[in-house]
């Protein structure tokens, strides 16, 4: 594989370190796996480079500065021709970094995982608050010659080497006061050291540290090109030493003849402060003593099992509240159909909104996106979902539903009332049902079949379903008269205007889109297109100019975009260029060409206008309140007539699955006020991600090919509901908690007060965020 090299200064300007590092990580993600880096003192080189089947090999020239290979993962391997500044290997997660060269100050401090190869020496601190993950082999610290002050200074894990080979300070190659504060590890050495700290002891190497180091000694050297040292280095054990860090009983040793803390207390503390300190005259508290670990009513805090006392960010962030992670858990359990069949009580378009043409504000939320840019693939389970029967219906009921609008709300409502046994009857002006989904999305984005299957399954449910019906005033009156519930869902459909020369000759992108719909597309063979407005409905005018044989198709906007994702992706690879900030002057068909009021103009064979629609409301009563055009709404999505209700886009503008989900949660509240029951929405917080322990998750190593329902159930992190995981129970070292089944066939966790010391290990390790710490009152 070729070696792609990346420079540090580019035209005699120094590349800042954010902007390398950014180069670095995409030729990685690109899948370069040979780099060379001619540094110019940036930070951080070759750091935070996330694991892959094939190792990074990254070579770095130049002069290298502080952090090279912070944060490195396993399969990183760095190796710097010359010396390093300060912090190379600053928390370690796994690389392997050879310095054919010096360190200076702090060399792998932090570190828990991977190696660091040094053919000099290092500067002062290095190899400090070094840790030990049991999952991976310890981390490696190898110096060739001597280290600086306070080495190995609060070391709790891992394994450091000084060869003491020419050192510059013969007399003590360990610097001033190593260890101080040491309380795990090993430090091998050879050569004099003073001065090692009271937390640690010297002693002799045993036959298992000799075998380890000869063994380890060796790719060390070779690293750093020093083999021809392997045998005076290793001809003679008692040259060697170890410090390792005093037990708890040789450290209680060490303080014997010590004033015991409660005469401290009573003999010097309060004689000089007064008896419970210098605000004991302010407190009502109880100063009774406590030991440092107690149980019980003694506990400072204590541990509760919360279980779904947050919402998961899918959830919570999905307009129409679809519980991914209830149908990942049933995939875990074997129960993919039901997984599958769950969606279709939330949303009768899984396939079509979940599946292509929503943003998937959920996917985007998922923890898994967070942490690990790997999300549970929400969108290929709504795929799976679309040969799957409607659910069955529950007792058919005596009151009638009217539901005026065949888009995204008004068959939502209808879907979800229908289920719910009521009578429904749904009317719709043109002559297919979709509303926008289908006059306004290119097959592009969403293939027919998809959305006819959909609308099939609807009309399955015995929904009476009246198209190509204006609905008049007087028709209103009748819908009225007739139903027990009329639920406005007409959507928005009058394009909105600009009062600007020549706008009569500007095609309103809506009814651009239905002309594509109804089979009657333009034909803009070699012509040149200008859409007004960029927003997600502009793009996807600009996919159908293109479509239609546009030579040239641009999209003006008097501010950055609003348009996203998939919609701007599309009109981008067909050749769409987006200009703003653009107002409009005039528009001359004859010249043809649109004027801005920059001074600035663009051809234009056809001018599109694309910045909105408004509801189209002439056939309500006066009634009726309306707010800058559209239906005025309560939190029950009722209207000022408490018999008439609205959803979707005749209320306010939204995206598809607002639609959906509102008419998802009018319907429960019509429901709920029919049947006199009380009906709350889920107003749960959405749970931090903070709370959340992702190391227990892998990245998925699932793609197009392999994806499947049980890999993306594996992969969901189940956040704020418990995966019965029991590392809780098998972490808490006081056995106090136990798993208990219920009745009906769940189960929880509880504690047991007698033995819980309140250590929180629970909540600091539940990968789900379940168990919480509150004050024990």
């Amino acid at each position: 594989m070729r070696t792609l090299e990346i420079k540090g200064k580019v035209r005699g300007e120094r590349v800042p370190s954010k902007q390398l590092d950014e180069k670095i990580q995409a030729a990685v993600k690109g899948g370069k796996r040979r780099l060379k880096i001619t540094a110019d003192g940036q930070h951080g080189i070759g750091g935070r480079i996330w694991p892959s089947e094939e190792e990074v090999t990254i070579t770095v020239e130049g002069w290298a500065g502080q952090r090279i290979g912070a944060m490195g993962m396993m399969g990183t391997n760095i190796t710097v021709n010359g010396s390093v500044s300060d912090d190379v290997g600053w928390v370690n997660c796994g690389a392997t970094i050879t310095v054919l060269g010096d360190v200076a100050n702090g060399a792998h401090n932090a570190g828990a995982q991977g190696n660091l190869y040094v053919q000099g020496g290092g500067g002062a601190r290095c190899d400090t608050l070094t840790k030990f993950n049991p999952r991976f082999d310890p981390i490696q610290s190898w110096y060739f010659r001597d280290v600086g002050d306070s080495f190995a200074e609060f070391k709790a894990g891992g394994v450091a080497v000084v060869c003491g080979v020419n050192p510059r300070n013969p007399g003590n190659i360990l610097g001033y006061r190593p260890c101080v504060g040491m309380v795990g590890g090993t430090v091998y050495f050879r050569g004099p050291a003073e001065g090692v700290s009271a937390d640690a002891r010297v002693t002799e190497l045993t036959d298992a540290d000799w075998k380890w180091l000869t063994r380890n000694m060796k790719p060390y050297l070779k690293a750093v090109d020093r083999m021809s040292f392997y045998k005076s280095l290793t001809r003679n054990r008692d040259e060697w030493q170890k410090i390792v860090a005093l037990t708890p009983d040789e450290r209680a040793a060490n303080l014997s003849g010590g004033l015991p803390l409660e005469s401290y207390r009573t003999q010097t503390w309060e004689p000089g402060v007064g008896k419970g300190g210098i605000f004991a005259d302010y407190l009502d508290d109880d100063l009774s003593i406590l030991p440092f670990v107690t149980n019980g009513e003694h506990r400072r805090v204590k541990p509760v099992w919360d279980n779904e006392k947050f919402a998961p960010p899918c959830a919570g962030y999905c307009p129409t509240g679809i519980p991914t992670h209830e149908r990942t858990r049933l995939i875990r359990d074997g129960h993919e159909n039901e997984a599958m069949d769950m969606v279709l009580r939330y949303s009768p378009f899984p396939g079509t909104v979940c599946g292509y043409v929503c943003p998937n504000l959920c996917m985007e939320a998922c923890s898994r996106s967070i942490f690990h840019s790997d999300p549970v693939d929400i969108a290929f389970m709504g795929r799976v979902s679309l040969e799957r029967p409607a659910p069955k219906k529950e007792k058919a009921r005596k009151e009638k539903v009217a539901v005026i609008g065949g888009g995204p709300a008004g068959i939502s409502v209808a879907w979800q009332m229908a289920l719910k046994g009521y009578k429904v009857s749904l009317f719709e002006r043109e002559e297919k049902l979709g509303g926008k989904i289908f006059y306004c999305i290119p097959e592009d984005r969403l293939p027919a079949d998809i959305l006819n299957a959909e609308i099939d399954r609807f009309k399955g449910l015995g929904v009476e379903v009246k198209t190509n019906f204006d609905v008049t005033d007087k028709e209103y009156k009748n819908i009225y008269k007739g139903n027990d519930v009329v639920v406005l869902a007409s959507g928005s459909h009058s394009p909105r205007t600009i009062p600007f020369p020549g706008y009569g000759d500007v095609l309103p992108g809506i009814v651009f889109l239905k002309e594509i719909s109804a089979g009657n597309p333009r034909d803009l063979t070699g012509k040149k297109v200008v859409v007004i407005g960029a927003g997600n409905v502009g793009m996807d005018i600009c996919v159908e100019a293109y479509n239609c044989g546009a030579a040239e198709v641009r999209a003006v906007d008097i501010q950055k975009p609003a348009s996203f994702g998939k919609e701007q992706q599309m009109a981008a690879e067909r050749g769409t260029e987006i200009l703003y900030p653009k107002f409009t002057d005039n528009y001359d068909v004859n010249e043809r060409k649109i004027h801005f009021k920059d001074g600035t103009s663009l051809d234009a064979d056809l001018a599109i206008i694309s910045i909105g629609e408004t509801p189209e409301l002439e056939y309500l009563d006066s009634d009726i309140d309306l707010d800058r055009g559209h239906v005025r709404i309560d939190e029950a999505y009722r209207t000022t007539d408490p018999k008439v209700f609205g959803v979707g886009d005749v209320t306010r503008p939204g995206l598809i699955t607002d639609a959906i989900g509102a008419g998802l949660k009018a319907a429960n509240y019509i429901h709920s006020l029919i049947t006199k029951t009380e009906y709350e929405d889920d107003t749960r917080k959405v749970i931090p991600y903070e709370k959340l322990s992702f190391q227990w998750y892998e990245r998925s190593r699932a793609n197009d090919l392999t994806r499947s329902c049980g890999s993306e159930g594996s992969k969901c992190m189940s956040c704020g509901m418990c995966r019965d995981c029991h590392i809780c129970e098998e972490t808490c070292y006081s056995n106090a908690i136990s798993r208990v089944e219920l009745e009906d066939g769940g189960f929880e966790y509880v504690v047991d007060e007698s033995l819980c010391i309140g250590c929180g290990f629970c909540a600091g390790t539940c990968p789900c965020g379940i168990w919480d710490m509150y004050e024990n009152n």
